[in-house]
């Protein structure tokens, strides 16, 4: 004869099938958890070992301008330093690598206490299209004072945070200032540095746009063809062969400061390496910046 259960026994069984649900999710939630971190802790390897042939590359970008410097005290694009490094295997992965010259491009910090540099930037801007509106506001975020330029210049007029009121310490800085619009930030960007100033243009490895900021009427063609033919010795040289009549100032056949690009990829894992190297006329170096992030 079936007995239908008690109220007692009936909690009983619910207890049991309870504790039995609660057994199998904790059981669920430690496998998962255990394979999650498995996953997490691979990643995390894979990732330091990303970073770790970054920082390599880094390593050989200095030993490879150490070495340049003591081979010769001129800078071009023909050297070694100039070719990069190609898609390299590498356990899991590969990595790759080139230099670029800082200063072949305009440094901003160039712009104060030098008419002529600045004189060169609004040629550039012109020769790119990009109004000139923001000049005086560079200036005025670039200075020390809180004397506004006119006409256009601005020293407390920003909503959210103040003029800086010093040198730039990267291009991204540009984009703060007054006037300056994402399509201004975009054209000039591959022109522009932000390097402890004052540098010197390196005319051995400037763009046709750089080489045409210089001065008004001149053949970006003829300085290719010349230059392409033998590098310049010395600024005299770059004169003379292409029979100018500029501003000698802020020109030089040799570079400073290089920027290190490097691309590692490990397993799913990639990242990105940009380091800003200083290199002394004996060929010491040194980073003055580094950043790495997922590319």
């Amino acid at each position: 004869m079936f007995c239908k259960p008690s109220g007692e026994s009936g909690i009983a069984l619910l207890s049991a099938i309870l504790v039995l649900v609660i057994a199998s999710v904790i059981s669920v939630s430690i496998a998962h958890q255990g394979a999650f971190s498995i996953r997490k802790t691979s990643r995390i390897q894979l990732m330091d070992k990303a970073r770790h042939y970054a920082l390599g590359l880094e390593d050989w970008a200095r030993i490879f301008l150490s070495k340049d410097r003591k081979d010769s005290s001129v800078d071009h694009l023909g050297e070694d330093w100039a070719i990069g490094i190609p898609g390299l295997p590498i356990e899991g992965g590969f990595l790759a690598g080139f230099l670029e010259d800082e200063q072949a491009k305009f440094n901003l910090n160039n712009l104060l206490g030098s008419e002529e540099s600045v004189n060169r930037f609004k040629r550039l801007c012109n020769n790119l299209n990009v109004d000139t509106t923001f000049v005086p506001a560079l200036l005025d975020w670039l200075d020390d004072d809180f004397e506004v330029r006119y006409p256009d210049g601005a020293e407390e007029n920003y909503e959210s945070y103040r003029v800086a009121n010093r040198e730039m310490v990267d291009v991204s800085e540009l984009f703060l200032v007054k006037n300056v619009t994402p399509e201004i930030f975009q054209t000039l960007r591959p022109y522009i540095a932000a390097l402890p100033g004052p540098t010197k243009l390196n005319v051995n490895t400037m763009s046709e746009t750089i080489f045409l900021s210089l001065g008004d009427d001149l053949e970006a063609d003829a300085f290719i063809d010349e230059r392409e033919e033998k590098e310049f010795s010395d600024v005299q040289d770059f004169i003379q062969r292409l029979q100018l009549t500029l501003e000698e100032s802020g020109l030089s056949v040799s570079t400073n400061y290089f920027l290190a690009h490097g691309q590692v990829t490990v397993g799913e894992q990639e990242l990105s390496l940009n380091s800003l190297i200083y290199r002394d006329s004996e060929g010491k170096t040194l980073i003055i910046s580094r950043t790495l992030g997922r590319y």
